[in-house]
């Protein structure tokens, strides 16, 4: 009887680990970028999320709450890195709007902020004159920004955003990218706060290690 138990014990831990295996299929779930990203986790991080996102994206806005609950239970060993997207120079004076906000340290509120001025006030923001005009409310001075947004900082920033957007292989926004080199297939695994959660798993059990 118990070596029955311990037979049957022994099948459910395979079945169990089998299916944790396959939890997350290449080709499905998620691709294997053709070009790894650069990434920024170090030490005793084991890995790095990346959102990329724009400002103007309706569907990054309805996911801020869900990355806002995500971000407590996040494993500390996981690094998460917001990407604004840079698909053409349009973009551009939002890209600069959010590094600036980076380099002035002005934390989640004013990147909130300039989600709920375009969504929820319905506000015009594509230039930077309007983002500088903006920024006036956190204490930013309309010459500051500017000089910030053109900064040499900010601008290898920008740069920064146009290879990751490029080699990310990523369609549209938002964009869940684990480790530099898998892109999350939101569709397949059930929506986009689900892709977060996909990012972790396949951190946690990269492939190729």
């Amino acid at each position: 009887m118990l070596k029955r138990l311990s037979i049957l014990t022994i099948m459910v831990l395979a079945a169990c680990f089998s299916q944790a295996e396959e939890k997350y299929q290449e080709g499905v779930h998620y691709t294997v970028l053709d070009t790894p990203l650069k990434t920024t986790f170090r030490g005793e991080q084991i890995g790095e999320i990346m959102e990329f996102f724009s400002y103007s994206c309706i569907h990054c806005y309805n996911l801020e709450p869900s990355i806002e609950r995500y971000m407590p239970e996040k494993p500390e060993n996981i690094k998460w890195t917001p990407v604004p997207v840079m698909f053409n120079d349009r973009q551009a004076p939002e890209v600069r709007a959010y590094y600036v906000l980076k380099v002035l340290k002005l934390g989640e509120e004013a990147h909130k902020a300039i989600f709920e001025q375009i969504h929820k006030n319905r506000k015009s923001m594509r230039s930077d004159a309007q983002f500088a005009k903006f920024f006036k409310e956190f204490g930013i001075s309309e010459d500051r920004y500017m000089k910030e947004a053109y900064s040499f900082g900010v601008n290898a920033q920008l740069n920064r955003s146009i290879y990751l957007t490029k080699n990310s292989q990523i369609q549209g926004t938002p964009g869940i990218v684990a480790n530099g080199k898998y892109l999350i297939n939101s569709g397949a695994v059930g929506g986009n706060e689900l892709a977060i959660y996909a990012a972790q798993w396949l951190i946690q059990n990269d492939p190729a290690k």
